[in-house]
């Protein structure tokens, strides 16, 4: 039996990841792979071989950091010396690009991995250790203290409210040749990107196509700002639509596929109306010559435990129920990678670009409980103006080039703990973990810093579209709609103040190289700003520092009584400043 102080099931981009802040750090580990190579799902998956992750190679600031904010593929290494730039020009790349640069990860950095190893059983040792014991299907046998599960899209999920779902064609196998669709008719069960990718890949060949998306309308990545809705790459079928062009996306409810004769499908669906005159249900039966299931995947692969030592999972089966350090409900077995999801459904933990930044800071939090390593710190001292100054500029530089806190916006946070004399800065931690520790915490004052988004300050459900004029500097300071740094000050942990900076188009707020949105007019307002935040909190001195903006460019105020009928943008119902009236 072969033990390690760490077992990683599964040498995919989680599973890589973690394995190389191992190999750095001179851990004891082992990632054990079910297939042949690394990245191997990237071999056939996505089916139809264009990533939605954007490989934008070229973004006119200098800052490494500031660059990964737009680099959606690659991993996080310390030297940087592979990036998935080198590996294609393409802004939504070829899947053949990113197993390739996968592949090459795993052997420049002599990752240990052993392949051809399927993992059937988990248990925990009987014999008074807690270690895991894993059995391979070649009867290899395995032990660790710490399991990282990294088994990403374990297996597809199929819904169990459709009686003969198991008839569909299912996305993750189904034969992409689209000569073999024509002029025919398709059901394309599922609302996500999954599904129309597909119905993107038929619509020039099948002769009708209907995407079923159930009672909700899809939602759309550019309105949500979730990387996970649906793409505008994706968006042909609700071009045609709209345009009836004979494909439809319609809210049909799939209950039953039954095989005909002649290899058709009969299909059963409801469709609730509650628009009619007298609202209900309409139940109608259609025949297709296809019908395809795009419902997603299971991330959670507890199957593989012995009987009831498996870790708890969601209602659905979908996703591993995590604490907020990605533990799951088995000790010491964590979830890394796309499960990472079942934390974030809002940033970006369900992809590389966001569990990268997950990945390093639970590999911080495992030195930290394991090995006795602080997590990663800085301190500043707060003692004098000049002490204001210099943290103020480098909280400044930190929200205009983080890449951490720009993927993982709203979820992980900056903590800065006050105590006499200093402040101690700790890095890129899960906001709802850092909130679990009273060693950040309580009997302390704190702020926690976040890049966060400000739609749900604007009433109803506003067109994300119509934010397309510079927005008022002396407005409400929550009325920043787009990415915009955000301090919440926490008194006995409980929150007492907030603030938030206005919007910036780069999302920089600092005279660095390259800026051109105005940043540099704006600089002493944003710093003047934290300034006065902090001195609330440490109270070194009375003096005030000016807010006064200086608006960027010439501007013009219309005469009294001139305005527009309907204002492209929202109001914004944010009517009181926290961080101006606590104190």
């Amino acid at each position: 039996m072969q033990y390690h102080d760490y077992i990683i099931l599964g040498a995919g981009p989680g599973g890589l990841q973690m394995g190389y802040f191992l190999e750095q750090n001179r851990r004891d580990y082992l990632i054990l792979e079910a297939n042949d190579s690394a990245g191997s799902f990237f071999a056939t998956q996505p089916r139809h071989r264009t990533m939605l992750s954007i490989n934008k190679r070229f973004n006119v600031f200098p800052e490494p950091d500031f660059n990964m904010r737009h680099d959606w593929n690659s991993l996080l290494t310390n030297d940087r010396s592979l990036l998935f730039r080198d590996y294609s020009d393409a802004l939504y790349p070829h899947a053949d690009d990113l197993y390739r640069y996968l592949r090459d990860f795993a052997d420049k950095y002599a990752l240990k991995i052993r392949y051809d190893t399927r993992i059937r059983s988990i248990e925990r040792d009987g014999n008074g250790s807690s270690n895991f014991l894993l059995h391979d299907t070649q009867d290899g046998r395995y032990a660790c203290a710490r399991l990282l599960i990294a088994t990403g899209a374990a297996h597809p999920y199929l819904p169990d409210d459709i009686d003969g779902i198991e008839l569909a064609e299912g996305y993750e196998e189904h034969d992409i040749d689209p000569k073999r669709f024509e002029n025919k008719r398709v059901l394309i069960i599922g609302r996500g990107n999954s599904a129309f990718e597909v119905a993107n890949h038929l619509a020039g060949y099948a002769g009708q196509i209907v995407l079923a998306v159930g009672n909700r309308p899809p939602k759309h990545a550019w309105q949500t700002h979730y990387v996970g809705d649906v793409r505008a790459i994706n968006n042909t079928i609700l071009d045609m639509y709209q345009l009836k062009s004979l494909h439809s996306t319609l809210g049909f409810w799939v209950k039953k596929i039954v095989k005909q004769a002649d290899d058709t499908f009969l299909v059963n669906i409801e469709n609730d109306v509650p628009h009619w005159q007298t609202p209900g249900t309409v139940k109608l039966q259609f025949i297709y010559d296809h019908v395809i299931r795009c419902t997603g995947w299971k991330y959670a692969a507890a199957e593989l435990f012995a009987p009831g030592a498996g870790p708890e999972v969601d209602s659905k089966g979908k996703y591993p129920v995590l604490s907020p350090c990605w533990e799951s409900s088995v000790p010491n077995a964590f979830f890394i990678g796309t499960a990472m999801a079942a934390r974030d459904r809002r940033a970006a933990s369900g992809f590389i670009h966001g569990f990268r930044y997950n990945i390093r800071t639970l590999f911080r939090l495992l030195e930290e409980r394991y090995e006795g390593k602080p997590l990663p710190r800085d301190e500043f001292a707060l003692r004098t103006v000049d002490d204001l100054h210099t943290f103020a500029d480098h909280l400044l530089q930190r929200l205009s080039t983080t890449d951490a806190l720009y993927q993982m916006n709203g979820f992980m946070g900056d903590v800065l703990v006050f105590t006499p004399g200093k402040v101690t800065v700790f890095y890129e931690l899960p906001v709802a973990y850092a909130l679990e520790r009273s060693d950040l915490i309580a009997d302390t004052e704190t702020l926690i810093l976040t890049l966060e988004y400000g739609f749900s300050n604007f009433p109803g459900d506003p067109n994300t579209l119509d934010f397309i004029s510079i927005p008022d500097e002396e407005s409400d300071e929550r009325c920043a709609a787009f990415l915009h740094g955000v301090f919440r000050h926490y008194k006995d942990a409980k929150v007492v103040a907030e603030m938030h900076l206005p919007e910036s188009i780069f999302i920089r707020y600092g005279p660095f190289r390259g800026d051109s949105d105005g940043g540099q007019l704006m600089e002493h307002v944003h710093k003047n700003r934290i300034m006065n935040l902090i001195n609330r909190v440490v109270r070194i001195t009375p003096t005030t520092f000016s807010e006064q903006v200086t608006r960027p460019g010439t501007f013009v105020p219309w005469p009294e009584g001139q305005s527009l009928e309907k204002p492209r943008i929202p109001k914004c119902f944010a009517s009181v400043t926290p961080s101006r009236a606590a104190d």
